[in-house]
């Protein structure tokens, strides 16, 4: 059975490099005192359902990099066939950053805008279905048992700003750590996703989510004017509807 192409994936950017007199009188910075705009260091994804986390840094064009470590455009080339491959893409605070940020750096290397696709946040899911201490990755990772983000060392940020490999390389690992947590984050909200892409319009059946036949019809779930049969996945445990009311049939379902 063919399975949407979930795309799980997060990126690290450097730090912005800006001119100021002091720094009692940086509390606006204008753009024309940026000396040197931030830039991919690198992105790491895994597709949903495969153990394999990949990655692509600045240091994998070593050429580009000894020319200039700032560049990121093979960055951007690599990732932007990926992004291209996706029917769903996952990110933490994907929406308002990484996303939107990605497309900034295809912008500025030419490269045509990515095929629009569903999007899910893990950050939107965890505000909007939860009540959390906090909505960050690494408190949502400790609160289920996952554990945290990877620590990184006091300056890291400043030395990958001045080219150090090292400090890149510990980025990337940084970077790997954060999809595999975000990974087993996202497979535990599944549940509470009301935009996930359906396996039914790739030939699934039951449930929607994630394909599993262990479903109940479990009640009704009643709308304003319709009435509708429901039923929840004993897999994944999530809920969904019939997209037609009782009146009538259908074999096609909506996720609540």
């Amino acid at each position: 059975m063919a399975e949407p192409k979930t795309l799980i994936y997060d990126i690290e950017t450097s730090l912005e490099l800006v001119s100021v007199f002091g720094l009692k009188y940086n509390d606006f910075i204008p753009p024309e005192n940026i000396v040197l705009e931030r830039h991919l260091i690198s992105v790491c994804w895994k597709w949903l359902g495969e153990s394999k986390i990949h990655q692509v840094s600045i240091l994998d064009d070593p050429k580009r990099f000894a020319r200039d470590p700032h560049d990121d455009r093979y960055v951007c080339e690599v990732f932007h066939k990926i992004l291209s491959e996706a029917d769903c893409l996952v990110a933490h605070n994907g929406d308002s950053f990484d996303y939107k940020y990605l497309q900034t750096r295809f912008l500025v290397h030419g490269l045509p805008p990515t095929p629009p696709v569903t999007s899910i946040d893990t950050y939107k899911i965890a505000k909007q279905r939860f009540l959390l201490n906090s909505n960050k990755l690494d408190y949502i990772g400790k609160l289920l048992g996952f554990g945290g983000k990877k620590p990184t060392p006091k300056g890291l940020w400043l030395d990958v700003l001045k080219g150090d490999k090292k400090a890149i390389k510990i980025m990337v690992d940084y970077n790997r750590r954060d999809v595999d947590l975000l990974d087993k984050v996202f497979k535990k909200f599944i549940p509470y996703i009301p935009n996930f892409i359906s396996r039914e319009l790739f030939g699934g059946t039951g449930c929607p989510r994630c394909g599993s036949n262990k479903v109940q019809s479990r009640g009704l779930y009643h709308a304003i004017t319709r009435t509708y049969r429901r039923f929840q996945c004993n897999t994944c445990h999530g809920w969904y509807r019939l997209l037609k009311s009782e009146i009538g049939s259908t074999t096609q379902h909506r996720v609540l």
